[in-house]
């Protein structure tokens, strides 16, 4: 009896590899998982978990994740695999066990440290969330948008000299940050320096002429001012 051979795994791989490229994910992961039938590989595993949660199937994520951890306890990329399917089901915790996990295998992993940060930062915990950014912020002092964070979480605290701290930082790398200087007009109001606190929201106005929190604050201040001038 003739005819073509089964593909065998390597063959399924080139294949979804290449519907991957084109666009075609749903098509990509099924012919993963026909592999995945012939050959249970911890790294096909691991490519299918991040495909389901690229286009959020989170319990299949879970599932493929898990797969990949009971394989490999320590392998850094199941856990930050499962962290991320378990922080976009709003399992929180859980997702911060994930990503410390991924942190003390491999302290260098940034995004990692980042996701643990919002993780603390959307529970409540902002103690916990801006020293996860800071320790971010030690391995990629570049990492602008970590310290935006920092300094929003300082925001909540009412921590003004931190909140001119952080997003003087992102003032550093980005000067037209229209958000970045109405935060510092908030913390200089804060601690009563009315002239910093009037030229940030000024500089914030000109940036963005249709924030109206910006221009009320503005326009406030200069008529405080005014009065006490």
């Amino acid at each position: 009896m003739s005819g073509e051979a089964a593909p065998n795994v390597e063959e399924l791989l080139e294949r979804a590899g290449t519907l991957e490229r084109a666009g075609h994910v749903w098509r990509a992961i099924e012919v993963y998982e026909t592999a995945l039938r012939l050959e249970e590989r911890t790294e096909i595993l691991l490519h299918v978990g991040n495909l389901y949660n690229d286009v959020g199937r989170l319990d299949e994520a879970i599932r493929a994740h898990g797969h990949v951890l009971e394989r490999s306890p320590d392998l850094p990329g199941g856990h930050y695999g499962l962290g991320l399917a378990y922080y976009r089901s709003a399992r929180v915790q859980d997702a911060i066990r994930c990503f410390e996990r991924v942190v003390t295998l491999d302290p260098g992993w940034v995004t990692a440290r980042y996701w643990l940060g919002l993780a603390h930062y959307h529970r409540g915990d902002l103690d916990q969330a801006i020293a996860a950014f800071r320790a971010l912020l030690d391995v990629s002092p570049g990492f602008t948008i970590a310290w935006y964070n920092v300094g929003t979480a300082a925001a909540q605290k009412c921590d003004s000299d931190l909140m001119l701290l952080a997003f003087g930082k992102v003032l550093e790398r980005n000067p037209r940050s229209q958000v970045a200087h109405y935060h510092c007009g908030v913390a200089h109001f804060r601690k009563g320096n009315l002239d910093e606190a009037i030229a940030s929201f000024r500089m914030a106005v000109e940036i963005n002429p249709e924030d109206r929190k910006s221009t009320e604050n503005l326009r406030a201040l200069e008529e405080m001012r005014m009065r006490f001038s």
